[in-house]
């Protein structure tokens, strides 16, 4: 999760500097608007970019829904048996009690 946390701060900080007419980040775009006189990002181009960058960060949410700390740490370590299960949300319940109480993969 910590991966996804720092891209999406990625994506809210590439919005923010998009907004400020920077587009460093894009390195494309950043070498199509060095090799042109104007330097300034057009105002469609700007929305659109951001619109773009805020669905992307919309859609990860959605997709990647954030654990509680409990449920972080069942992935973290599914085989702690301190951590209780029922912490987590419904649906992905079941995928964590396979790996909890495998011991082969314990003794790994």
């Amino acid at each position: 999760m910590d991966c996804l946390r720092a891209f999406l701060a990625k994506l809210q900080n590439w919005q923010r500097e998009v907004n400020a007419g920077n587009v460093a980040m894009f390195e494309n775009l950043s070498t199509v608007f060095d090799e042109n006189e104007d330097h300034l990002l057009d105002p469609s181009l700007k929305t659109e970019i951001t619109q773009h960058l805020k669905s992307l960060e919309s859609e990860l949410k959605k997709y990647f829904p954030e654990f509680e700390e409990e449920g972080g740490k069942l992935v973290r370590n599914p085989f702690s048996g301190t951590l209780d299960i029922a912490s987590i949300s419904n649906d992905v319940q079941d995928e964590f009690l396979d790996p909890k109480n495998d011991s082969a993969a314990k003794d790994l």
